[in-house]
């Protein structure tokens, strides 16, 4: 596991710095368009599916593996599977740019490519899903992992709509409705449930252990959210894709349950939290022993991601009113937040979670990254209806265009200084190794060389 940690981890950051630059290319496309005959959806697609599939669901096998580890088990194969969903993701990226989720020219036979691509990631899901099965089994369930039981279970609903679009895109069924529907039932449930719980357990494990152990009723607020996302999908597809009737207050009264457990969650963290030290629980999924890590950069971030995973709870409860989803669609704002909760809260959150894991080195320039992730959405605000006509003009296209580069400057520069540092984190369960950037070393023997003492040389066996 240890040896496919920061491979996982660096294939992860190139897969966000790519889907960084595809988004960046899409806020330009509206000033200059689009080369090479690319349609807009076509590369929205890509870029999507590449921050779904490549950079935060690698990040978070990495993050389970390390909470069954703390609960006694292990996850084998936790490190080459996220090697190999980052690798999966990458591969699709091409397919969904060149497109969608249309038929693609093969050889003389038009092939859905993008889906095919769709289910190998999917494959990859599933085996998680049963190393997690396998390795939390009859483990005493912590936060953390009664977070990511709801998290894997929303991930295999999720999944049924990447099944059903490959079923219905390879037997010519589908409809544009039935796509849209299957397209909404993946793309959403995945965003909300997989990473809404997932984050919110990275962040437990590595920042909030000490808030969450203290909040009564945690395990029931994290099934009261992982149901409600259930519900409120389930009925949507139901009524998108099938035509069934009646199931309006059903998919209301999920989002209402969804955004209570999610507004539950992070208030409680968030006032409990004020208590504990800035210190993050140390950690590496590698096996050694405890040690503190103060990370005030990372703990500000982490606080940061559960305040907007708040505002999105707001959100959820707004929409699921009769007026709310009108005045979300009227007002133009599913753009603006949805980049406040996939690339504030969910990738600000993870970022600030791998430095905890690993090392603050892993991702040095995280403050950086924040304020570049505040910049980029502050600048969608006046593309919404909200922003005055007498003030719009040109201009909003251009601070849209040229503010969506600075997070993947900074994640740029992230990835070419942050290569395997010399020093990784200890967690418990530990044998008392560390891995260091050329070779393991015993934990004595890091802490001689800190000191600039001289370690003792070990007998050959």
């Amino acid at each position: 596991m240890t040896r496919h940690l920061v491979p996982a981890w660096r294939l992860a950051l190139f897969s966000l710095l790519v889907a960084m630059l595809t988004g960046a290319a899409l806020r330009f496309a509206f000033i200059y368009g689009l080369p090479w005959g690319l349609r807009f959806e076509d590369v929205r697609h890509a870029h999507s599916h590449l921050m779904f599939f490549a950079w935060a669901t690698p990040v978070l096998v990495l993050v389970a593996a390390e909470a069954v580890r703390r609960a006694g088990g292990a996850l084998a194969g936790a490190g080459a599977c996220a090697i190999l969903a980052a690798i999966a993701g990458l591969l699709a990226y091409t397919p969904f740019l060149v497109s969608g989720y249309r038929l693609m020219p093969v050889l003389g036979s038009d092939l859905p490519l993008s889906m095919m691509a769709s289910g190998l990631n999917g494959v990859l899901w599933y085996v998680f899903a049963a190393l997690y099965l396998a390795g939390s089994w009859r483990r005493t369930r912590n936060p953390a992992l009664r977070l990511l039981d709801g998290a894997v279970v929303l991930l295999l609903v999720s999944s049924l709509g990447a099944v059903l679009l490959a079923v219905t895109g390879m037997n010519g069924t589908a409809t544009p409705a039935s796509t849209a529907a299957f397209v909404d039932l993946f793309l959403t449930l995945f965003a909300d449930g997989w990473f809404g719980l997932g984050l919110v357990a990275a962040l437990v494990l590595t920042h909030f252990g000490a808030s969450a152990r203290s909040t009564q009723g945690f395990g029931a607020a994290a099934w009261l959210l992982t149901l409600g996302l259930a519900l409120r999908s389930g009925a949507r597809v139901a009524t998108d894709a099938y035509g069934v009737p009646g199931l309006d207050l059903l998919e209301r009264g999920g989002g209402l349950m969804a955004a209570a457990g999610w507004l539950y969650l992070t208030l409680s963290l968030l006032r409990t939290g004020r208590k504990v030290p800035r210190t993050a629980e140390s950690g590496v999924i590698a096996p050694v022993a405890p040690e503190p890590v103060v990370d005030p950069p990372g703990r500000r971030v982490a606080v940061a991601a559960l305040w907007l995973l708040a505002l999105k709870a707001l959100v959820e409860a707004f929409v699921a009113m009769p007026f709310g989803e009108e005045l979300f669609v009227r007002w133009s704002l599913r753009v603006l937040l949805l980049h406040a909760f996939l690339l504030g809260a969910v990738t600000l959150g993870l970022i600030a979670a791998i430095r905890a894991l690993l090392s603050p080195r892993a991702f040095a320039p995280v403050s950086a990254l924040a304020l570049s992730v505040l910049v980029m959405v502050a600048c969608l605000v006046p593309l919404t209806r909200l922003w005055p006509t007498a003030l719009a003009g040109s201009w909003m296209l251009w601070a849209a265009a040229v503010s969506s580069l600075l997070p993947a400057l900074v994640v740029a520069y992230a990835f070419a200084t942050g290569r395997r540092s010399a020093r990784v984190l200890a967690g418990p369960h530990g044998s008392g190794r560390r891995r260091t950037g050329l070779k393991d070393q015993s934990a004595s023997e890091a802490t001689a060389r800190s000191q600039g003492q001289a370690s003792p040389r070990q007998p050959r066996r």
